[in-house]
């Protein structure tokens, strides 16, 4: 095997290995790539023939993609050589196509003491075209600095349903301002109250990213956040970007909500947490 050292690169600012084939195959499962790439801080490798991609914000998962079609000895040499690269860092754990991420964590946690462990498996979906529910009533608004409260209990709540984790106030107060803040926080109001939410949460020339969707539990199976969603997805759709998001497959409600509104499937991504 080639040294470690030659065989990996800096994965540089707006690298053109995110905007060409393979990535392109593979660009709506692995689409949290272009957010994590695009922040200055995150640990950012690639290999040195474009096959492989590797990058992680502080205190997250790393996201790894490798290029579809290798044989399975080019995979092993590209895995077994990224172990060594990182060996240096503490990770969480590693997020990717399943069968990778495990290989991978085999190399990375051997000499550790530390155990990979399925911690959630992810849906991805991109709509080409979207379908809206009938006869959902309701009106969208896009939130403002006056919401800030009520987006901060939301978050909590979602938090603690989707991830069961309870945030701190702090915490989710500052990720309110700031989701408010980009303008690409809504609502879907009825009878003057708000039920449902969701953000357009990153943008990338081709796809525009949804998530934080939340419906409170007392307006549930009213066909509002296939609404909120769908109202979303067409205005990315009329900007000229697909609009894509993650599911968990556990999630058999939210994952109905998305197919009936015509979101398609682009495959999954297991999120696999190290523990001792």
């Amino acid at each position: 095997m080639m040294g470690v050292a030659r065989m990996f690169v800096k994965l540089a600012d707006r690298d053109h290995v995110l905007n060409r084939s393979p990535f392109l195959e593979d660009e709506v499962r692995f689409n949290l790539l272009h957010l994590i790439c695009s922040s200055p801080e995150a640990l950012r490798i690639k290999n040195d023939s474009n096959e492989l991609i590797f990058a992680q914000t502080p205190g997250f998962n790393p996201w790894l993609w490798i290029a579809p079609g290798l044989s399975k000895e080019r995979e092993d040499e590209l895995l077994r050589g990224l172990a060594e690269q990182v060996s240096s860092h503490d990770f969480p754990g590693i997020s990717g196509d399943l069968e990778i991420a495990e290989s991978f964590a085999r190399y990375y946690t051997g000499s550790r003491g530390l155990k990979p462990e399925p911690y959630m498996m992810l849906e991805a979906y991109a709509c080409p075209e979207v379908k809206p529910p009938a006869d959902v009533s309701g009106t969208l608004e896009r939130a403002n600095s006056r919401h800030t409260e009520m987006i901060a209990a939301y978050l909590a709540a979602f938090s603690i349903e989707a991830f069961n984790v309870k945030p701190q106030p702090s915490e989710v107060y500052k990720a309110a301002t700031a989701a408010i803040g980009t303008g690409g926080l809504y609502l879907w109001q009825e009878g003057g109250e708000t039920v449902s939410i969701a953000r357009i949460a990153h943008r990338t020339a081709r796809h525009a990213r949804i998530n934080d969707v939340y419906t409170v539990p007392g307006a549930r199976k009213k066909g509002y956040a296939s609404a909120i969603v769908a109202a979303l997805s067409d205005y990315c759709l009329r900007g000229g970007l697909t609009p894509m998001l993650y599911a968990d497959v556990n999630n058999p409600d939210s994952n109905k909500v998305y197919q009936s509104i015509g979101f398609k499937s682009a495959g999954r991504i297991a999120d696999l947490r190290f523990k001792r």
